[in-house]
C-alpha cells in the first residue's frame, strides 16, 4: 500500500513539476522577447508629405524664389507668389528651420511646412527646384563636418518627392541642374550644394560689425569638393542662352564677413574661373540666407569679370527679415539693400527682346527693389 500510495506521489510530482517546467520556459521566451523588443528603438510614427509633383514647364518666362521660411511661423507670402503664377519656385534653403540630428524632429518641421495652405497652392500649380542651407541642412552654419548630414539628404529627397530612380539619389550630396526650352529660349538652372562638403570656417577673433568670419585661405579647403565641381564643369559645357545658378549663400559679395562665398576666395575665383573659361555666357546666381535682399553684379571692370554679366539676386527671407546691419558695405549692389521687409524675388524672362527683370516683392506682393538688364548688357 505505501508502495502504491509512493509510485502515484512520485507521477503526481512528474506531472507537477513538468507544468512548472512549462511556465518557466514559457516565462523565460517572454522575458526575452521584452528584452529583444524593447531594446530596439521605437518605430517613428509615419510622416506623409505633400507632394511635389507639378509638371516641369517646356519654356521658362518667370521664375519666383526665396528662402528662410521659418515653418512655426505664419507664412502670408505665399498668396502673392502665387499670384505672379511663376513657370517655376527656387527654394533657395533654409527651407525648414530643423536644426537636429533626429529625424523624428526634422520630418515634424517639414510636416509643418507641408501643412501650409498658401504653400500647398503653390506645390499645386508650381514645379519647386530646392537647394538647402544651414538650417534645413541640420546645424547653423554647418558644412561637411555634421554628422547627420546623410539623414538629413534622405528627409530632403522625401519631401521633395524626389524619384526613386532619380540621378541625385546615387551620389553624396543634393547637386542637380534642369533644362528648359530650344534654341533660342534655353535655360539652365544649376542647384549646388554649398553645405555637404564644405570645409571649416575661420572665426575671427572677435566679431566685426558685419560678420564673424575671417576668409579660410587654405588652399585645400572647399565649398562644392572635387566631384561636384567635376560635375558643375560638365554642366557648364551644356549649351544654354541664360544661366540660373542657385547657392544658398551669397556669391558677388566680398566686403561683409558674415557666410559667403568670399569665405573661401580660392573658390569664388575658381567658379568665375570655369565660368570664363567655359565662355557661359550670361549668369545669374539666386541666392538667400541673409534675411535681407539686394541685387548686384560683377562690373567688367573687375579683375575676375569674365567679359559677360554676372548678376546675383538675394531673397531672403519668405518669413525672416532684419538681417545685416545698416551700412553693411557691398561694392557690388546695384540698388537700395532692402533690410525690413520679408520678401520674394521675381525674375522675368523676354526671349525675343533678350531683356531681363529683376524685382523683389514684399509679403504683399508690392515691388521693394527691382533692376532692368539686357543678356547682353556689360554690367560697369
Amino acid at each position: 500500500m505505501t508502495s502504491k500510495v509512493n509510485r502515484q506521489s512520485t507521477g503526481l510530482g512528474a506531472q507537477v513539476n513538468g507544468v512548472r517546467s512549462q511556465k518557466r520556459l514559457a516565462f523565460s521566451s517572454l522575458w526575452i522577447l521584452c528584452i529583444t523588443a524593447c531594446s530596439e528603438p521605437p518605430l517613428a510614427e509615419e510622416v506623409i508629405f505633400p507632394r511635389h509633383d507639378a509638371p516641369l514647364p517646356e519654356l521658362v518666362t518667370k521664375i519666383a524664389f526665396g528662402s528662410c521660411a521659418d515653418q512655426k511661423k505664419k507664412h502670408i507670402i505665399w498668396e502673392p507668389i502665387v499670384d505672379q503664377s511663376p513657370d517655376l519656385f527656387l527654394f533657395l534653403g533654409d527651407n525648414v528651420y530643423a536644426d537636429t540630428e533626429d529625424p523624428g524632429e526634422f520630418r515634424e518641421a517639414y510636416r509643418l511646412l507641408g501643412e501650409k495652405p498658401g504653400y500647398l497652392k503653390l506645390i499645386d500649380s508650381t514645379p519647386v527646384l530646392a537647394v538647402w542651407d544651414d538650417h534645413d541642412y541640420g546645424v547653423n552654419d554647418g558644412g561637411a563636418e555634421f554628422p547627420g548630414k546623410e539623414m538629413a539628404e534622405e528627409i530632403y529627397h522625401e519631401f521633395f518627392t524626389t524619384p526613386e530612380d532619380a540621378l541625385i539619389r546615387s551620389y553624396p550630396g543634393i547637386y542637380d541642374a534642369r533644362y528648359f526650352g530650344s534654341d533660342g529660349t534655353k535655360l539652365q538652372v544649376i542647384m549646388l550644394d554649398t553645405r555637404y562638403f564644405r570645409g571649416p570656417l575661420v572665426p575671427l577673433p572677435q566679431r566685426a560689425t558685419h560678420g564673424p568670419y575671417a576668409p579660410n585661405n587654405d588652399p585645400t579647403a572647399t565649398i562644392l569638393g572635387e566631384a561636384q565641381w567635376k560635375w558643375l564643369e560638365a554642366e557648364l559645357k551644356k549649351p544654354a542662352d541664360l544661366r540660373i545658378i542657385m547657392s544658398s549663400i551669397q556669391f558677388l559679395p566680398q566686403d561683409h564677413l558674415w557666410e559667403r562665398w568670399e569665405n573661401f576666395p580660392h573658390e569664388r575665383k575658381r567658379l568665375l574661373s570655369l565660368l570664363k573659361n567655359s565662355e557661359t555666357g550670361p549668369v545669374i546666381f539666386v541666392s538667400g540666407d541673409r534675411h535681407m535682399g539686394e541685387i548686384m553684379a560683377l562690373s567688367t571692370s573687375d579683375p575676375l569679370s569674365p567679359g559677360f554679366p554676372i548678376y546675383e539676386i538675394t531673397s531672403s527671407g519668405l518669413t525672416n527679415a532684419g538681417g545685416g546691419r545698416k551700412g553693411e558695405p557691398n561694392r557690388h549692389r546695384l540698388s537700395p539693400v532692402n533690410f525690413q521687409s520679408r520678401n520674394f524675388g521675381l525674375i522675368s524672362i523676354d526671349w525675343i527682346k533678350k531683356s531681363l527683370l529683376f524685382e523683389l516683392r514684399d509679403v504683399e506682393g508690392n515691388v521693394v527693389d527691382s533692376y532692368t538688364a539686357a543678356f547682353s548688357e556689360p554690367s560697369e
